[in-house]
């Protein structure tokens, strides 16, 4: 009987020490919740900041094609070989590396027209496009003179681009934080508040525009030098910046 007695107390100390602790549990939730609604929302304001720097090119890219004409698919194709050949070894002998000089399309086909309804056939058409590089933009016109005095009869473009732009991204990145800092103290200031920490800050990167001269022509072999000029680049970065206001 004694033995009942002290289980059933143990049983009701273990029950009221649990009833306890869940209304502990409740107490510090309930003051959470309560501390939480009665927070003010943080204040902030969102601007963005550009900064763009400009860099010399120091790199070309030309690109010519050899086409030629015959009744013979084999005719046309070995004249285009010939004509290629021709070109490559004239460009490497004039100082260009073998490897700035890479096939970027070739391709053969037959010209045809309705002549009183009817499909005449005419010449097969074989080009090879070739893509020349070169590291030095004084030379590009030395290329693409080169390129057409030894069988090249097709332009098709040629592009400058700027290849050492660490430095440049790391100055525009850090004009773009100023001229967000700039714009968001402003628009503080001016709303009579005053500017806080940084929150946030994303980072949205331009493409480099590079100076770019395109044309569909045939060119024919001349005695004097085409003058080319290469342009400047832009390295330009925009950030999103979110400040606390204070």
């Amino acid at each position: 009987m004694k033995k009942n007695s002290i289980f059933a107390a143990k049983k009701t100390a273990r029950a009221f020490a649990a009833a306890l602790s869940l209304a502990a549990a409740l107490s510090l939730s309930s003051c959470y919740f309560k501390a939480e609604d009665k927070g003010e929302p943080t204040r902030m304001i969102s601007v963005s900041g550009t900064g763009a720097v400009r860099v010399k090119c120091d790199a070309a890219t030309i690109n010519v094609a050899v086409v030629t004409y015959n009744r013979s698919v084999i005719e046309a194709a070995r004249l285009n070989a010939e004509a290629v050949t021709k070109v490559r070894d004239a460009l490497i002998e004039a100082g260009f590396a073998a490897d700035s000089i890479t096939t970027s399309d070739y391709r053969i086909w037959q010209d045809s027209s309705i002549r009183n309804g009817v499909q005449v056939r005419g010449e097969y058409r074989v080009t090879n496009s070739i893509h020349i590089v070169t590291m030095d933009t004084s030379k590009a016109g030395s290329a693409i003179d080169i390129a057409v005095k030894n069988g090249a009869n097709e332009f098709s473009s040629i592009h400058f681009t700027a290849t050492k732009t660490a430095d440049a991204l790391r100055e525009a990145r850090t004009l773009a934080i100023k001229n967000a800092a700039e714009a968001a103290n402003l628009m503080a200031k001016t709303a009579g508040a005053e500017l806080g920490r940084v929150i946030k800050i994303e980072e949205h990167s331009s493409p480099v525009y590079a100076a770019r001269a395109e044309s569909k022509m045939m060119m024919a072999a001349n005695d004097f030098a085409t003058p080319i000029s290469a342009g400047d680049s832009e390295v330009a970065v925009t950030v999103y910046c979110e400040y606390e206001l204070k």
